[in-house]
């Protein structure tokens, strides 16, 4: 985007400014600037015909509901919702994710994922009363409402950011040129260069762009123990590996 057209969004952004109006227009939240990873617990829905203004708007009023609840839910909205993105008024196509997060990073080379972590996350996301998500689905309607009602809570993967896609790997640290177990996954950072350093090891989610945008997996004790058996590794790990496509 060139410097004048970005001239031109924020003007149009920042609608009657030059009147006085100094307030900041609903939608301009917190959306994620890096492409990662992030494992989420939580419940999750799919946009179809909510702008990212209104995207914006259901993440102010998740904030409202966790103030006031007590549980400190946060919203994790796929793909790229910057302004390299849906303007304000154009359809913004994602998965989105309300809950707890269990680990993101992967950015700049593999981050390392607690599973104790990630699992307390989605103790906390199973913890959370239904008359609290209830609350945060009012702001929803349509098919959006319906998803959401339906939900399960649930731990899932997915990928934020410009260009996103990610990689939920277990294994041990190493680099193209080594050896390991399993297959060698590395990322690419933003400067579209790849990691130096990568991981040998089972491909557990990966999630992209432009399909599948999130996945749910499972860290529990089964799953983890089935993984580190195929494997043979007693020390292996679970990292977040992005790509910037």
């Amino acid at each position: 985007m060139s410097d004048e057209d970005t001239d031109d969004f924020e003007d149009e952004d920042r609608g009657d400014e030059e009147e006085g109006d100094d307030e900041p227009s609903p939608h301009e939240v917190s959306f994620d600037e890096d492409t990662e990873g992030v494992l989420v617990a939580g419940k999750r829905f799919s946009t179809g015909g909510m702008t990212r203004r209104q995207l914006g708007e259901f993440a102010k009023h998740v904030e409202a509901v966790a103030a006031k609840s007590g549980h400190a839910l946060t919203v994790v909205a796929s793909g790229d919702l910057t302004d390299t993105g849906p303007a304000p008024d154009d359809t913004a196509y994602a998965e989105v994710h309300v809950g707890f997060e269990g680990g993101r990073g992967g950015t700049y080379g593999p981050d390392t994922i607690l599973r104790d972590v990630a699992l307390h996350a989605l103790e906390r996301a199973k913890a959370v009363p239904d008359e609290v998500w209830a609350a945060v689905g009012e702001k929803l309607e349509g098919r959006e409402r319906e998803e959401w009602d339906e939900a399960s809570v649930s731990m899932y993967f997915t990928c934020v950011g410009p260009l996103t896609a990610a990689t939920l790997a277990f294994g041990m640290l190493g680099t193209k040129d080594g050896e390991g177990p399993g297959e060698y996954m590395r990322g690419v950072d933003m400067e579209q260069m790849p990691h130096e350093e990568g991981v040998w090891g089972l491909k557990v989610a990966y999630v992209q762009y432009e399909s599948p945008e999130s996945e749910e997996v499972d860290l529990g004790d089964a799953a983890h123990a089935e993984r580190a058996g195929e494997l043979g590794v007693p020390d292996a790990r679970y990292f977040i590996l992005a790509r910037y496509d």
